[in-house]
């Protein structure tokens, strides 16, 4: 084993990704996890955690891959990230936590995104989902949209005990990752519509097809509905509308809160 080298992994062949729509990468077996995860020093300082947005504890979760512990991993991972299947394929982990690792100063960096992509892979295989929280808190928040911020907001208030509801516009969940990434990057029944079922699995409800503004005023769901707090994810027209023109007279200006 080579320490300095990521363990390859395994994609389809260009003659044969040519003829579908299938996703291209194949990610880690359990044996080329295992030993990908043997390549992390496992450092005490560990700036992999500082480059990951949501400060998964990368160091633990790769422990737990190395002695065989898929289940722990899942669920540290889990603590974190509320769609680990997804980051592990299409976050940027090389100008984030791969970035960031200490192995890529004289090699190549540790794959943290195949791995986190194997484990939950493994858990979704195992039928194991993310722990749902003991008690309620008794506060209830409405999350409009679902959408990555969406599905990430309406998971950790979840996992505090919040009484959580999604409404989203559209007929399936997910936003960008349903309507704007492609299958052979993304797929969607297997990956996408599985990280949603998590989300629901922490007691998360999800209503489609309700227009906010027209179906239901924010007013409405304060007052009469007894929400506490909005939620509002900015959507990305870009994904639904093509031309620019189309975009401009669909957007609304964006604020910061």
């Amino acid at each position: 084993m080579d320490v300095w080298k990521k363990v390859p992994v395994r994609e389809q062949e260009p003659q044969v990704r040519a003829t579908n729509f299938e996703e291209v990468c194949l990610g880690y077996n359990k044996e080329e996890a295992m030993e990908e995860a043997e390549r992390c020093l496992n450092c005490k300082n560990a700036q992999c955690i500082k480059g990951c947005p949501v400060a998964i504890d990368i160091p633990a979760f790769i422990s737990r891959i190395k002695e065989e512990k898929f289940e722990e991993a899942y669920q540290t991972i889990s603590q974190a990230s509320a769609l680990p299947a997804v980051c592990g394929r299409v976050c940027p982990q090389e100008s984030q936590c791969e970035g960031k690792c200490i192995r890529g100063y004289k090699g190549d960096p540790v794959s943290i995104g195949k791995l986190e992509r194997f484990t939950a892979d493994w858990a979704r295989s195992h039928g194991i989902s993310p722990k749902a929280p003991d008690h309620k808190n008794g506060h209830k928040v409405a999350v409009i949209g679902s959408g990555p911020a969406g599905l990430t907001c309406a998971g950790d208030l979840a996992k505090m005990g919040y009484d959580v509801t999604i409404f989203e516009a559209l007929h399936e969940p997910g936003g960008v990752l349903s309507y704007g990434i492609p299958e052979f990057r993304l797929p969607k029944k297997e990956v996408v519509a599985a990280e949603v079922e998590n989300v629901r699995a922490l007691g998360v409800k999800i209503e489609t097809n309700v227009v906010i503004g027209k179906s239901v005023t924010i007013d409405e769901l304060m007052e009469k509905e007894g929400f506490e707090a909005v939620f509002i994810q900015a959507p990305d027209f870009r994904a639904l509308w093509g031309s620019p023109e189309s975009r401009r007279s669909a957007c609304f200006p964006q604020t910061n809160t």
